[in-house]
């Protein structure tokens, strides 16, 4: 089944006016320079509400064999309703004067920046369509890049020091912004929404950086539980400790005194008991070093058992 391709013989696509070398003319036509010098040209008419603009939009490219599904093309043809170009099309006026097309793209970009808005109601509607409308053009946009670069050649040593450059934060770095984020100035600039490009969106990135940095940092880690050291047990040596004759306890007449912290003794476990009563039949004799059994026959483990028994 082959593509059904349509034709529109009224679509219309915007003519730039360039230069010898390619680059935009941002002077206005001669067409525009009438308007501005004489103001009794200008349309003096009340503004119109966005959906009869877009209306009688519709109606123009319909009527000339347009693409109404084309969102640029039904922009192209709608009118302005500020400034002094007010009652002409989009399109007339990057046709005309896109240095006025930039102006008002970066006085947006300020306002947005300030937090301050500037203007209101119909004519604020349509200056936010057209803004719109102009950045879907890869030459406006590329335009904007090149002054952009210009402005922010400053050198500086780090993002940290970077300015905020505008609002009442002007004269404060990022760092400052993201050191002092309790005051919620860092918040209010995050939930802003602004173009591209632009200084608060700048800083909205270093903050957005600075704010996934800081919640890895803070990940807590696992902690290992701590396992008290265990003596294993040997129940060879417990048994042979055990099976002293009394005769052996009874032979040598030296005597080791019992000392007062010795009597009482806390509740152990089954390990530290066997322990306790070797130490308590010992310290009860007239001499427990009788009681010990020949040293070569112990490992050095069990004497050093016998030393901590004892």
């Amino acid at each position: 089944m082959q593509k059904k391709i349509l034709f529109y013989p009224g679509k219309l696509n915007v003519v730039f006016r360039k230069g010898p070398l390619g680059f935009l003319l941002q002077d206005p036509s001669s067409e525009a320079k009438l308007i501005r010098d004489n103001p009794s040209l200008r349309d003096r008419s009340a503004p119109m509400k966005e959906d009869v603009v877009r209306q009688n939009a519709l109606t123009v490219v319909r009527q000339r064999g347009g693409d109404v599904t084309d969102d640029s093309e039904v922009l192209g043809d709608y009118i302005l309703q500020f400034g002094k170009y007010k009652g002409k099309s989009f399109r007339w006026l990057l046709e005309n004067d896109v240095g006025y097309t930039l102006y008002l793209i970066m006085n947006l970009q300020k306002e947005e920046e300030s937090g301050i808005c500037i203007t209101e109601g119909f004519n604020k509607m349509s200056l936010l369509a057209f803004v719109k409308y102009a950045l879907s053009f890869k030459e406006i946009q590329d335009v904007l890049n090149y002054e952009a670069s210009k402005v922010g050649a400053t050198a500086t040593s780090s993002e940290d020091d970077q300015l905020v450059g505008f609002g009442s934060r002007a004269k404060s770095t990022w760092k400052e912004i993201w050191d002092s984020r309790a005051d919620g100035y860092a918040d209010f600039i995050l939930k802003k929404s602004c173009l591209p490009g632009t200084r608060m969106n700048k800083l909205q990135q270093y903050l957005l950086k600075k704010q996934q940095s800081s919640s890895h940092d803070t990940t807590p880690q696992p902690s290992v539980p701590h396992q008290p050291l265990v003596m294993e047990e040997d129940e060879a040596l417990e048994s042979a400790m055990l099976s002293i004759s009394p005769s052996k306890l009874q032979s040598v007449n030296i005597s080791r005194p019992m000392k007062k912290e010795d009597r009482s003794v806390p509740k152990t476990s089954s390990r530290a008991k066997t322990g306790f009563l070797l130490k308590k039949q010992f310290w009860s004799c007239s001499c427990y070093n009788a009681c010990l059994p020949p040293l070569q026959s112990l490992s050095k483990d069990h004497e050093l058992i016998l030393e901590m028994a004892i």
